[in-house]
This record gives C-alpha cells, structure tokens and sequence, in this order.
C-alpha cells in the first residue's frame, strides 16, 4: 500500500516527484564507488553517504550521494579496504542499514556476522568468531566489541558482539531524538584474503525488500564478473506516473473515477489552480483506497 511517511512529506511539499527519481541504473561501468580519503596517520576511509528516497517505491529505496540519483545502486568496495556507511540523513530514520551475503535477512539469509562464515568460504572463522562483519557505530563510539579491523580497533577473537543490538534500536525513537543521537554510521572491511567470491547486499534491518547488491573488487576488477550471484529474488518497484505526482506508492489504482468510489471527495477546488488540483486529486485517490480497503 501506500506509505503514509511518504504521503506527509508529498502534502507538506506538494511533491512532483519525477521518473528520474526512481531509476534503477549505476553510473561508472556499472558500480557505484565511494569517495575515499586518508586522514592525518595515514588511515583510508571510503564513505558512502547513505539516504532514502521515499518516492521510489512502497516503502522507499537506499540511495548514495556518491551515486548521484541512482536508486538502488550496485556499489564496488574493495577487499581490505574500511567502508563507512554514514546514516545521519533524516530520511534514514527506520531505515538501519545491514550488510548479508543474501537479499535480506527477512528471508531467513545469513548476516554478515563474527560467527558466520559466507556460503561456500573455506574459511574457519566460525571457531574463533572473526568473520568479517560490519561495525555499528553512534556519533563515534563503537557500540560492539569485536573488531577485524586494527584501523578502528584491536583485532579480536571470540567477541560476537559487532554493535548492531544497540544500534537497530534507536530508530525506533521518535524522530527528535534520533537526530540528537549524531553520526549514526556503519563500518565494514571485508578482509583482503577472503575466498568468497559472489556479492553482498545492504539492506534495511525493518523493511524487507529495500535490498541493493554490492560487488566485491580485488585490485579494482570484481571478484565474480559478467554474473549477478546470489539473484536477488525479487523486482523492484515501479511508482506509476500517479503516485510519482503524490509522492505514494500503490494509489495509481484508486484514481477517480473509481467503480467503487464516489465522483470526489475534496469539493470547491478552484478551477485553473493546477498545483491544488493535483494536490486534491491525490486525497481523492488516498480516500477511495480506504473506501474500498485496501
């Protein structure tokens, strides 16, 4: 169904949300990369600075502002390099992101988890909880306890603790207090050693569906080319021209005139004020979609 979150912010901005909004292509060959920087000790980092649009489907889509106004792009990281993935964006509110070798963790898919070796990985890190995992962090400090990256912290070993069980919570708070939380971010390094060899995925801890793939590079070439693996299982959603003018998803199919509807329901609009017309025809769509229950 629509997304009411959607629809406040479309009422507030008389939102006129267009198709480029919600493309689905990447730029560069294909991948998305991150902007990259060494701070003073000589320590990179590669930030993706992470957003959603609300626009782009039922429940929204991650974007990247690395990756221009692609929606769902597919991203390249390279192995032993640290990923930041900064959330501090308003529109991430619900929206903690999550890192899997699947296409959601909704789907009973495996995390990327200390304990958890990636399917068919020779690796034995199970024993000793050091597979690599993202590294949930709040205005700076790491919430976690387990580490596989000595640029953040000391390695560790048997630590199962990676920070999401204090992270995923706070976007559940309202909304004030979420932004008074500061930089909510994510770090990832998948080890330079590693012997997987299909992609990843980012995903939404709340929302299934709201998945995007990332290829793994080695010496800037994707570890598995010419081949998307695991498929992602799924389509994404395409908002009709309807619900891209109201800022909704799944209205199209309420639009007056409907069998099972009144003529209207906002009276008195002002003829030639086309901006209020197509503000009143999307409560007309919104009503009628709650008339007939769906």
């Amino acid at each position: 169904m629509y997304s009411m979150l959607s629809v406040l912010l479309a009422i507030g901005a008389l939102s006129t949300a267009s198709a480029a909004e919600a493309t689905t292509t990447s730029t560069n060959g294909g991948l998305c990369y991150a902007s990259c920087s060494a701070d003073e000790s000589g320590q990179e980092v590669c930030k993706f600075t992470t957003k959603v649009n609300l626009y782009a489907g039922e429940l929204g889509y991650y974007q990247f502002e690395e990756c221009g106004d692609d929606v769902n792009p597919t991203l390249g990281m390279e192995v032993g390099k640290t990923y930041q993935f900064i959330q501090t964006d308003r529109s991430n509110y619900y929206h903690p992101l999550g890192l899997l070798t699947f296409h959601g963790a909704h789907a009973d898919a495996d995390e990327l988890e200390p304990s958890i070796v990636p399917p068919d990985s020779s690796s034995e890190c199970d024993k000793n909880m050091t597979c690599a995992a993202p590294m949930y962090y709040v205005d700076g400090d790491y919430k976690g306890t387990y580490s596989n990256n000595e640029d953040l912290l000391a390695v560790t070993s048997d630590e199962d603790n990676f920070g999401l069980d204090d992270y995923e919570p706070l976007f559940f708070h309202p909304l004030p207090e979420w932004i008074g939380y500061g930089e909510m971010s994510v770090f990832l390094k998948i080890d330079d050693d590693t012997d997987y060899t299909k992609d990843i995925f980012y995903f939404c801890h709340i929302h299934q569906f709201m998945t995007g793939r990332i290829k793994l590079l080695r010496n800037g070439q994707p570890i598995q080319k010419d081949v998307h693996l695991p498929e992602l299982g799924y389509e994404y959603d395409m908002p009709a021209e309807h619900d891209e003018q109201c800022g909704t998803y799944g209205l199209n199919k309420f639009k007056l005139p409907h069998e099972e509807c009144p003529e209207k329901f906002v009276c008195d609009v002002p003829p030639g004020n086309n901006e209020l017309m197509q503000f009143s025809s999307c409560i007309d769509s919104m009503n009628c979609a709650m008339m007939v229950g769906e």
